[in-house]
């Protein structure tokens, strides 16, 4: 998050439409959300059953057998802490991961309660004034970053650009003012989306996209990247920002109202072709489902889910209180839903546990991520204390670790025109091999001036994208064959770059010219040798 951000806010219209959601021969399931004045009907959707068996998936990459690498003490140590990471994590993670979000809840009820923040936003702006100035009067040593701790980052760098002498400290933590005539709340830019859901859904509001990572903060969002399944109606995080001031100011973010459930459908599918033509349906319908994202366990075989809000469980399904410790992850829940042949109704509920991870993640990237359970007895012993947080699993990373995860592992999201679905998805099978995969729709919005992403094609006001999320372990690792994520991610980053695509800022670019020429803007703000460029910062 650049050093210059004071504050951010963001505003969601709201949609108190009736929508048509669809149920199909499968499960529908609805989960917990906050109050809304919105109403859901259901109607019958396509079926995607097929009688004749898919085809075979698209061949992988031809690849000779890993030589066995040389044996020594440190690799023996790595393997082991890898293997067996639960020891550490079970004992020292979990509890460190409970009490730091205990704490943070606990700040957030106390500033709730007094009705103001421990320091004042003005304050604070010339506490930050006065650290640039003394970078400055110093010789301007570095070019300016956060102080943000580098485990706390999002990403896979490991921060040895901050130094004493050019990291800006940014206590900018708070939420400043909610406006919901105006339907917008203005929040400072070191404010979570755990932070701020936890402070707007009991007031029956909530952002319109709602990254599914309670860690990721409203400047990070902003300036990075955030997406939810909603950005098929809102577009990406940025795009509901109404305002955003540079050191003197705050930002606003668009709200929108919200209902005590959501009804989710699940619809399984056993081909990637139907995947890729249900996803394109209801993303670009008329009256599409307030959320929507899928997921493929394998090539073929994967589930797509949609949702609304709704005040009541209803009928034709149950309350399911996802996000209960006793509870499985929820990928391990939709795949286990896939393979369903006959109907099956869930109601999704918030959940009451402090902290709870908000409802709408339906996909918390801690319980997506291949954590697993941890071990075989912590979701029922110490499953309260769950999911442990990414931050202080990084922070527990040896360097060996950490190059393991560099060589021989991918996390990375790629924004692929909705037209090239089936191109992306055919491109991760033969270059990664990692399941399951992520599709998260967003919309592009022609906006003035235009944001983050180039504008619509064809002076189009809007174009739908899908979001190929892949963590994981490629599957040539565990099969023994060379691999290599560098050389994987740069084939990706090519055909992005030709089919008018982009990589999410928090991932680690591997293009050789991944420099952007910015000296024209630089120049006019006066910030040459101030700030890192794109490949610097990537």
């Amino acid at each position: 998050m650049p050093p210059v951000a004071s504050a951010v806010a963001a505003t969601a219209s709201t949609t108190n439409t009736t929508r048509a959601t669809s149920t199909t021969a499968t499960t529908t399931t609805t989960r917990a959300v906050p109050r809304t004045t919105t109403t859901t009907t259901t109607t019958p959707a396509p079926s995607t059953a097929t009688t004749t068996p898919p085809p075979p998936p698209p061949p992988t990459r031809k690849r000779e057998k890993a030589a066995p690498p040389k044996p020594s003490l440190a690799l023996l140590i790595t393997s082991l802490l890898i293997d067996y990471r639960w020891v550490f994590v079970v004992p020292v993670v979990l509890p460190l991961s409970y009490l730091f979000a205990a704490y943070w809840a606990w700040r957030g009820w106390v500033v709730r309660v007094l009705g103001k923040p421990f320091r004042t936003h003005d304050g604070t702006v010339k506490y930050i004034q006065k650290q640039i100035d003394e970078w400055r009067n110093k010789g301007s040593k570095g070019l300016l970053c956060s102080a943000r701790p580098a485990f706390l980052m999002v990403t896979l760098r490991d921060g040895l650009y901050k130094t004493k002498d050019n990291a800006i400290h940014l206590p900018l933590w708070d939420i400043l003012e909610l406006d919901t005539e105006k339907r917008t709340v203005k929040v400072e830019p070191g404010v979570s989306i755990g932070q701020l859901t936890r402070f707007l859904i009991p007031k029956g509001w909530c952002i319109p996209v709602i990254p599914e990572y309670d860690d990721l903060t409203m400047g990070g969002m902003l300036f990075g990247y955030g997406i939810e399944g909603s950005s098929h109606k809102y577009g990406l995080f940025n795009d509901i920002v109404v305002s955003a001031d540079v050191i003197v100011g705050t930002n606003e973010l668009r709200i929108i109202p919200v209902k005590k459930y959501c009804r989710l459908v699940y619809e399984p599918v056993s081909r990637v072709d139907d995947m890729v033509k249900r996803f394109s349906e209801l993303a670009e319908a008329p009256e599409p489902p307030e959320y929507l994202e899928g997921l493929q366990f394998d090539y073929h075989r994967g589930v797509l889910m949609h949702g609304d809000f709704a005040d009541e469980v209803g009928n034709d399904g149950y309350l399911n209180e996802m996000g209960k410790w006793w509870k499985p992850w929820f990928h391990r829940h939709a795949e286990l839903l896939s393979k369903k042949p006959a109907p099956d109704s869930r109601v999704r509920s918030a959940p009451r546990l402090l902290p709870p991870p908000h409802p709408l993640h339906l996909l918390d990237l801690r319980q997506h991520r291949p954590h697993g359970q941890t071990t075989p007895f912590s979701g029922t012993t110490l499953g309260w204390l769950m999911p442990p947080s990414v931050n202080f699993l990084k922070l527990t990373q040896t360097e060996g670790m950490k190059d393991f995860y560099f060589d021989k592992h991918v996390s990375q999201d790629y924004l692929v025109p909705l037209d090239k679905m089936k191109e992306g998805l055919d491109l991760a099978h033969q270059a990664f091999e990692v399941y399951p995969v992520w599709l998260c729709p967003h919309a592009v919005l022609k906006t003035t001036p235009q944001g983050a992403i180039r504008a619509p094609k064809d002076g189009a006001e809007i174009e739908q994208y899908v979001d190929i999320g892949i963590w994981g372990v490629p599957g040539p690792v565990p099969r023994g064959e060379a691999f290599s994520a560098h050389d994987a991610g740069r084939e990706y980053e090519t055909w992005l770059r030709k089919n008018r695509g982009y990589q999410a800022m928090y991932g680690i670019t591997e293009m050789n010219e991944a420099r952007v020429p910015r000296d024209a803007v630089r120049k006019k703000y006066g910030c040459e040798g101030v700030f890192m460029d794109a490949a610097q910062r990537c």
